[in-house]
């Protein structure tokens, strides 16, 4: 293995992990957090996570399953049981990236809009079912994350 290979999987380790950790901190802290507030600055405050995140997430989410494809490239030189970990963590977060395309995505575009005088009658119902889908989105990445772990210790 290349000295190349160890940085790129060294980089796309850190990458995923530094991903996770966001998306748990916006699971176990952020949204509980927020929803201890009262209204008029729950929404916005929602609202505004909702459109910062919605445009860096899909560029973090998908680099980050960029590289770890590159992991499975002949060029990268990984093979083995490293190879078999690394594909199934890309799998997954692959699945992580058309998932959210079809479940918290949208949800997550009407939140960006939401007003604390213009909110949906179920914005409540919205909001639990976002941190449902995040919630499993999260627990996907994790694996995804520990399996690309496990495969730089099998290099």
């Amino acid at each position: 293995m290349t000295s190349f290979t160890l940085v790129l999987q060294l980089v796309a380790v850190m990458v995923l992990g530094l991903m996770c950790g966001s998306e748990l901190n916006v699971a176990v802290f952020g949204n509980p957090t927020l929803d201890r507030q009262p209204l008029d600055v729950h929404i916005p405050m929602r609202a505004s996570f909702a459109s910062l995140l919605g445009r860096v997430m899909p560029f973090w989410m998908t680099g980050s399953a960029v590289m770890n494809l590159l992991l499975l490239l002949p060029f990268a030189g990984v093979s083995g049981l490293a190879w078999r970990l690394s594909a199934i963590s890309s799998g997954i977060q692959i699945g992580a990236v058309l998932f959210s395309l079809v479940a918290p995505v949208p949800i997550n575009k009407r939140i960006e809009k939401w007003t604390s005088s213009s909110l949906p009658e179920d914005w409540r119902f919205q909001e639990h079912r976002w941190g449902v889908y995040h919630w499993f989105r999260t627990c996907g990445l994790v694996v995804a994350f520990a399996l690309l772990g496990l495969s730089l210790a099998a290099r």
